[in-house]
């Protein structure tokens, strides 16, 4: 009798084991967010939780939620879907976009773990060489503004690989742009276009306002990225994306910030080795990169390597103002031959690194932990 309670322990113990492993089988083929505990001023200026799907209709596995998605097929043959007010996204065309935004696209645990052990990896080895890195997620249109997908498809959304990721991420430099651009929304100012599949250039405004919060909470005795002042915002164009397709835009809804705080002149030198200067307010299109740009004082007295695709280009303006030089190249995420970062970091020995990467680009996690 007197081992009995050794022997109750031990019945303790493998039954717990025995949970643990059948929870962790799960979680591989089903990984769900935990749910966030109570943030610092660090996790709520960098990632503000985002308020949980009311259901998780792709987890239940009574295939009712593929039924109504097979049902819509004809509408998803097309590269584009749009929504009751005229909005429109990419549909499956792009990086499984549409099922991306309703959570039918979902990552597997290895795939989570691939994106972890990259960023991991890479921040340990830049740590050695001097440089600190730092990860921008720029969300989808569908992330920030759901409400404007097809009716049928809002009432199919669950948890994203964005939220997958984000569960596991704790652990890394990460900025989750996605709440607070959700705070941000008004009626008068689109953050996003209603016929083009990128935020606008006062969307990349009010996410720099987090990325520049985020960072100087990070590290608060460096010098400090600022947020130019601005006087309101204007509408400068319809950029319609989806116009060789045959759809039509409801109209010009491109905003931009009126800047009431003058940016320096920033040189300019692109792939070619020509070199212009011109406005700080300039936006520079992910089709020139490679581009060095070099200002007469930065903000923080930093260089930066700037690993971005064509959501970075909203939020060049104040990246050329921060930093200097910058070294802006195009990320390669899903290509089948991934940009080499410790090359870059390297050869140009920046004391920054920032990847910023679309929220859809998470479907396609990199091949090796080297980067």
């Amino acid at each position: 009798m007197r081992y009995t309670p050794l022997v109750l322990l031990a019945l303790v113990c493998i039954a717990a084991l025995v949970l643990g492993v059948s929870a962790k089988w799960i979680g591989a083929r089903h990984p769900i967010p935990e749910s966030t505990p109570a943030g610092d001023a660090v996790s709520d200026a960098c990632t503000p939780p985002v308020a949980a799907p009311a259901s998780e209709p792709w987890l239940a596995g009574d295939g009712s939620a593929e039924k109504v998605w097979q049902e819509h097929s004809e509408e998803l043959s097309k590269p584009y879907i749009q929504g009751p007010n005229g909005w429109t996204f990419w549909g499956d065309y792009v990086d499984q976009y549409a099922s991306q935004a309703v959570g039918r696209a979902t990552l597997t645990q290895t795939q989570i773990s691939a994106w972890v052990s990259y960023f991991s990896t890479l921040q340990r080895d830049l740590a050695a060489s001097g440089a600190d890195l730092q990860i921008v997620i720029t969300p989808s249109t569908s992330s920030v503004y759901p409400e404007e997908l097809p009716t049928w498809m809002q009432e199919l959304r669950g948890s994203t690989p964005a939220d997958q990721f984000m569960s596991q991420a704790s652990g890394l430099p990460v900025i989750d742009l996605r709440q607070k651009l959700i705070d941000a929304k008004t009626d008068d100012v689109h953050l996003f276009s209603w016929s083009n599949s990128h935020w606008t250039d006062y969307g990349g405004y009010i996410g720099w306002k987090q990325i520049a919060d985020c960072i100087n909470a990070r590290h608060p005795v460096a010098a400090a990225l600022r947020v130019p002042a601005i006087s309101g915002h204007k509408v400068i164009g319809d950029f319609n994306e989806w116009a060789s397709y045959g759809v039509a835009s409801p109209g010009e809804d491109w905003a931009a910030p009126v800047f009431a705080d003058q940016l320096e002149d920033v040189t300019y030198t692109d792939k070619s080795g020509a070199t212009v200067t011109g406005p700080g307010s300039t936006v520079i299109d992910s089709s020139v990169l490679p581009v060095t740009t070099q200002v007469a004082a930065s903000w923080t007295g930093k260089s930066a390597l700037v690993v971005r695709d064509s959501m970075g280009g909203a939020i060049s303006p104040y990246l050329d103002q921060a930093y200097s030089p910058t070294w802006q190249v195009a990320n390669q995420f899903g290509a089948a031959d991934p940009l080499d970062v410790r090359a870059l970091v390297a050869q140009h020995h920046p004391g920054v690194v920032i990847i910023q990467f679309a929220e859809r680009h998470l479907i396609s996690p990199p091949a090796s932990a080297g980067g």
